[in-house]
């Protein structure tokens, strides 16, 4: 609005110019005229005394702060508009919004939580949710995650969300070094105190289905059964299991096959069966016609029907050329420096370059590597939450907060999938958010105003479903 000619004051406050209009009135008391100012907005061109009106934006002298807008944004609306939103709210209606600032955080800061509140402090997510980030009461907080009950309520909501009917899962797991007095930190098989955290992956999707903890002492073959056996009480009906070389045993292989569910492993190499069956194949496994191009990767792919403890399966038996050049290389110059006996060098050799699969199923040789090869789903979120949600090191100490943590960290692993969804392979989430972050906001006193976005940020929202907008209410 241009002032023109009117009987205007203008005011400079560090170094901001405003705009008063000058107003006489008869004062009955002194009985003489006198003039109050009447704010009429901030100064935006010095020059032609344009003004924006208070009922606008707010006075100058009422701005608080400029945050942090587009990451923390951009998390809230892609979990707003998911399928498992709902199951996020329900979970603890009272302390969602708690819940929502932490899940930013993990995915925002690779540091402690205890550097949670002043974080938020310069983000726009102390706007949205007013959350009280202190330690003593994300430790609260976590404690409350951690109960049972809530755990069976969240995944039952969430699996029913993502699937129907039987399905295809990955079931793998991975060591959680700690210094935790409780029963679930042990020596594992690395040498230090860990819990072994178990992960169960729909194969198709990638995404994580569910969780589950055991003391770094327990041995992957024991746990199949009761993962099996959760699954089920949980709603997922499996009908293929993809599992770890080191689920393999006697037990589990005839679980798997009483449950009727058809599965693929590795078979691991210290087993007598995996020495049988390549000693009984080298010698025709190194032909042509079972070539097989994976990439670029060449390999030989023989199949051949065993018997797996009373049932019917398949063995893969399979021998890829350039890592068994490269291992032979290798072994060939010490065993010479090591002057083996020729025996003992050629029954090593026999092996190089050489591993084998086991299913219960005949699959075309062609697809057994890409299907094989779909369990790297399982360990790219392990590395996730890892490295980028910086799972480790875990800093609890009891057994609650344990469970709360990795229950937040699992919660922050699957809106962290469900942004990579939405990216569709043109940002990375890291990326994405990174660029997000230099989008700010001004917070007055009952209005958000939200910077210009750039052309990247504009695109970058369009992907994640929502459009950046110009204000918001506080």
């Amino acid at each position: 609005m241009d002032l023109g000619n009117r009987a205007v004051k203008v005011k400079t406050i560090n170094g901001t110019q405003y705009a008063y209009d000058m107003i006489s009135y008869w004062d009955k008391k002194q009985k003489k005229y006198r003039k109050k100012s009447v704010y009429l907005g901030r100064i935006i061109n010095p020059e032609t005394r344009e003004y924006i009106p208070k009922d606008t934006v707010q006075d100058i002298l009422s701005h608080e702060l400029i945050l942090n807008f587009g990451d923390s944004y951009s998390i809230v609306n892609a979990v707003d508009n998911s399928m498992f939103s709902g199951c996020l709210k329900s979970i603890l209606p009272k302390d969602y919004g708690t819940l929502m600032s932490l899940v930013c955080y993990k995915l925002l800061k690779s540091s402690s939580m205890q550097y949670a509140q002043t974080w938020s402090s310069g983000n726009y997510v102390s706007q949205a949710y007013r959350a009280d980030l202190s330690s003593q009461k994300i430790s609260d907080f976590l404690k409350k995650l951690g109960n049972e009950s809530l755990w069976r309520r969240f995944f039952k909501s969430y699996i029913g969300k993502l699937l129907y009917g039987k399905t295809s899962v990955i079931i793998d797991s991975t060591g959680l070094p700690n210094q935790i007095d409780f029963p679930f930190s042990a020596w594992g098989r690395n040498s230090e105190r860990e819990t072994r955290l178990l992960m169960v992956v729909e194969r198709t999707t990638g995404h994580p289905l569910y969780f589950s903890y055991k003391a770094g002492n327990i041995v992957d073959v024991s746990t199949l059964s009761n993962t099996i056996a959760e699954l089920s009480q949980l709603g997922i009906s499996t009908s293929f299991a993809l599992i770890d070389a080191g689920y393999y045993s006697k037990s589990n292989i005839r679980e798997l096959y009483a449950n009727e569910i058809s599965f693929l492993t590795r078979l691991p190499a210290g087993r007598v069966l995996h020495k049988t069956l390549i000693d009984e194949n080298n010698h025709t496994l190194e032909d042509a016609k079972n070539l097989v191009v994976y990439g670029k990767r060449a390999l030989y792919i023989k199949c051949v029907e065993v018997d797996l403890f009373g049932h019917k399966g398949f063995a893969y038996i399979a021998c890829d050329v350039k890592r068994k050049g490269n291992e032979m290389t290798k072994f060939l110059v010490a065993a010479k420096e090591d002057n083996l006996a020729e025996d003992e060098i050629n029954q090593k050799a026999a092996v190089k370059g050489k591993f084998v699969i086991i299913t219960s199923e005949k699959i075309p040789t062609q697809e057994i590597l890409p299907l094989y090869y779909t369990r790297q789903s399982a360990e790219n979120l392990f590395e996730i939450s890892k490295s980028f949600l910086d799972m480790l090191p875990i800093r609890t100490h009891s057994i609650e907060t344990f469970r709360g943590y990795l229950m937040l960290n699992f919660i922050a692993l699957i809106v962290y999938i469900e942004l990579k969804t939405l990216l569709k392979g043109e940002f990375t989430v890291e990326g994405a958010l990174t660029e997000m972050t230099n989008l700010m906001c001004k917070i007055y006193q009952n209005k958000i105003i939200i910077a210009e976005p750039t052309k990247k940020m504009k695109r970058i929202a369009e992907l994640i479903k929502y459009v950046v907008p110009k204000t918001l209410g506080v």
